[in-house]
């Protein structure tokens, strides 16, 4: 083979594999990388959260990072874990949900995802402190009078709740179901007397 042929022989292998690497690479780039795990803090209402404290379940721990105007009966302060966030961390149950409740809510995020990257079931109490000291403040809003049994059923639980977490003795008193409307039937018929 003489030098010529040689040249163009590796010129070609040299391009042949320049443009499969280009192939391979611009391939390689276009495909999407795999997504990063979110981690999705979760929150809970404050009613709800007044309902789940209520109830004291075993497998839930409320953890106050603040201290709210109505006290969050029930809630774990957070020095009970430690003197920092980090140390709350790391000393949080791994057995239980968590939710926290925090009137930071830039703090109260940063120390869910903490708690979440750890491997900690974790929720926050939606508005944080604030919001719960503005529900507990007032009674809810009385249903509708022509709302059914189970919003009137909700709404005495949801006033008893505020009552027991909030104010009681500035609580106005509570909004009573309407009667329900009864039809009157129709002219009874004598009875018939039995004689002697």
């Amino acid at each position: 083979m003489d030098r010529k042929t040689l040249r163009k022989s590796l010129a070609v292998v040299a391009t042949m594999a320049a443009v499969a690497g280009a192939a391979l690479g611009a391939r390689a780039r276009t495909e999407p990388a795999a997504p990063a795990p979110t981690l999705t803090v979760h929150t809970i209402e404050p009613f709800a959260l007044a309902r789940l404290l209520s109830q004291s379940p075993p497998d839930v721990v409320v953890i106050a990072l603040d201290d709210a105007h109505h006290a969050l009966a029930g809630a774990v302060p957070a020095s009970m874990f430690g003197a920092s966030d980090d140390a709350l961390v790391a000393a949080a149950p791994k057995a239980r949900s968590i939710v926290l409740a925090a009137k930071d809510p830039v703090r109260e995020d940063r120390v869910a995802r903490k708690l979440i990257a750890a491997g900690r079931s974790v929720s926050v109490l939606a508005g944080g402190i604030d919001k719960w000291d503005k529900v507990m403040d007032a009674d809810p809003p009385a249903p509708a009078d022509t709302a059914g049994a189970d919003a009137w059923s909700e709404y005495r639980a949801d006033v008893a709740l505020r009552r027991y977490f909030g104010d009681a003795s500035a609580a106005p008193p509570p909004v009573a179901a309407p009667r329900p409307v009864v039809a009157p039937s129709g002219p009874a018929e004598p009875k018939k007397h039995e004689g002697c």
